[in-house]
C-alpha cells in the first residue's frame, strides 16, 4: 500500500501544508519523503499523521478495498457488455479518480479506461490513455504488462491490422498469468475474430468453438452469441453447411428475441446465405425477404440481402417485374456504397439474364478475377461452375478443361489457406 501517497491526497483535500501536518511528528523533509514513498515511515509515525487527518489505517484500507472492488465490476461489466452498468461505474471512477491516481490501484484504473475507451471506440480516448501508459508502464507489474498486451491485440482488431493482432493475442495467451477464464475467453473470441478477417476458416473455427465454451460458463450471453455467428461464418467457409444451420438456428432465436434491430437481421442475412449453398432457394428467398424488410436501406447489410434474393430467383428461374424492381434498388445501393462487389454482381446478373455468353464472359474478365482478389472463394467457385456449365452446354471442351483446372486450383488453395 501506497501510504505515503494517500497522506498526501487526504492532506491535500484538507488544506493542509507539509509544515502544518508535520508540526510536533516528524521533520517536513521526513514527511516529504514519506508522500513521495521515498521512505518506509513506522507504524506509529504513520498512524499520527493519519489521526491528525482524523483517519485511521482501516479507513484507507477500506477505501482501497472499495476501489480495487469497483475497478473489478468495471472491467466485468465491459466483458458482459453492460452498458448501463459501464456507465455508473464509469462515472464512480470518476468521482473517485484523484484517490485512485494515489493509490496502487493507479496503473489498472488507467489501463482499464484504455478497455473503456475501446469499447466506446473513442479515438480521442484512446490516444489520450495510450499516451498516458506510455508514461507509467515501467511501474506495470507483470500482470499489469499482460493485460496491456492484450489490450493493444484488441486495438488492432479495430484497426484491421490483424497479423499484428493475432501475434499480439497469441503474446498474450502464451502468457501463464492468472487473469481468468473472462480474460481467456475474450482472447479467444478476438482470435476467432482475426482468423475470419483473414479467411483462416478452421483457426477461426477452433478459437470460437473456444470462446463459446467459456462464455457458457461464465454466463456472458451476449458474447455466446457473438462467438456463435463467427462459428456459424466459420462452418459455411469450411463447406460445412448442415452444421452451420444448426448453429444459425439457435443464433436465429435468440437474436430476434433479444438483438432484431441489431444483429438479427445479419444473422438471417448468413442463415439465406447459407441455405442458398445448400440448394434450397425457395427457403432462402423467403429468409433474405425478411432481412430486407429489416435491414436499413441502402446499407451493406440491404445491399447483400438484395443480391442473394436476385440470385435466389434466378436459379428459380422467376424473373418478373419484381425481380427487375429490385435490381434497380440494388444498382441504387451501390452507388451509395461504392462496393465492386455490388457492381460487379449486377453487371454480371444483367448480362447473364440478356446472354448466358455475355454473362459468362464478363464473369471470366471482371467477376471471377474480383472474387479472388476479395479471398471470396465460395463466391469465386460458384460462378466457377457456371463458367463450367456454360462451356460444356457449348461443347467448348478446352475451355472446360481450363476452368476445371481453375477451379481445381481453387479448392486447394482454399484448403491450404483453412489449414
Amino acid at each position: 500500500m501506497n501510504v505515503g501517497s494517500i497522506i498526501k491526497y487526504y492532506r491535500t483535500k484538507k488544506g493542509l501544508t507539509q509544515t502544518e501536518l508535520a508540526d510536533g511528528i516528524c521533520s517536513t523533509s521526513h514527511l516529504s519523503k514519506i508522500e513521495t514513498n521515498m521512505y518506509s515511515a513506522n507504524e506509529e509515525t504513520v498512524n499520527m499523521l493519519l489521526a491528525k487527518l482524523d483517519l485511521q489505517l482501516e479507513d484507507i484500507t477500506g477505501d482501497l478495498r472499495e476501489v480495487h472492488d469497483l475497478l473489478e465490476s468495471f472491467m466485468h461489466a465491459l466483458f458482459m457488455q453492460d452498458r448501463e452498468s459501464i456507465e455508473n461505474l464509469y462515472e464512480e471512477l470518476k468521482e473517485k479518480e484523484d484517490y485512485i491516481l494515489t493509490s496502487e490501484y493507479v496503473n489498472l484504473y488507467h489501463l482499464y479506461m484504455l478497455r473503456y475507451y475501446l469499447f466506446h471506440w473513442d479515438d480521442e480516448g484512446i490516444q489520450e490513455s495510450l499516451n498516458m501508459i506510455k508514461k507509467i508502464k515501467n511501474t506495470f507489474d507483470p500482470i499489469e504488462k499482460n493485460i496491456l498486451v492484450f489490450f493493444r491485440g484488441f486495438h488492432y482488431s479495430m484497426n484491421e491490422k490483424y497479423e499484428e493482432g493475432l501475434k499480439t493475442v497469441h503474446e498474450f495467451l502464451r502468457n501463464p498469468l492468472p487473469v481468468g477464464g473472462m480474460w481467456i475467453g475474450e482472447a479467444s473470441y478476438i482470435l476467432s475474430h482475426l482468423y475470419t478477417s483473414l479467411n483462416q476458416n478452421e483457426a477461426a473455427l477452433t478459437f470460437s468453438k473456444k470462446a463459446y465454451d467459456v462464455f457458457l460458463t461464465e454466463s456472458n450471453f451476449i458474447r455466446q452469441v457473438h462467438s456463435q455467428m463467427i462459428l456459424g461464418i466459420s462452418y459455411m467457409r469450411l463447406n460445412l453447411y448442415s452444421e452451420a444451420l444448426t448453429v444459425y438456428k439457435s443464433l436465429l432465436r435468440n437474436t430476434r428475441m433479444f438483438f432484431k434491430d441489431t444483429l438479427y437481421p445479419g444473422v438471417l442475412i448468413n442463415y439465406a446465405r447459407c441455405q442458398y449453398l445448400l440448394k434450397e432457394y425457395s427457403k432462402a428467398e423467403k429468409s433474405t425477404n425478411e432481412a430486407i424488410d429489416l435491414s436499413e436501406p441502402f446499407s451493406y447489410s440491404y445491399g447483400t440481402s438484395l443480391l442473394i434474393w436476385l440470385e435466389c430467383k434466378v436459379k428459380l428461374n422467376d424473373i418478373d417485374k419484381k425481380w427487375h424492381s429490385r435490381m434497380r434498388l440494388l444498382k441504387e445501393t451501390d452507388t451509395i456504397i461504392g462496393d465492386k462487389y455490388f457492381f460487379h454482381h449486377l453487371n454480371f446478373l444483367e448480362k447473364y439474364e440478356f446472354s448466358q455468353y455475355e454473362g459468362v464472359k464478363y464473369a471470366v474478365k471482371y467477376l471471377y478475377p474480383h472474387l479472388i482478389k476479395l479471398q471470396s472463394f465460395s463466391d469465386a467457385l460458384e460462378v466457377l461452375e457456371k463458367i463450367i456449365d456454360y462451356y460444356e452446354s457449348v461443347g467448348d471442351t478446352e475451355k472446360v478443361a481450363y476452368f476445371y483446372s481453375q477451379w481445381r486450383n481453387l479448392i486447394t488453395r482454399e484448403r491450404k489457406l483453412n489449414v
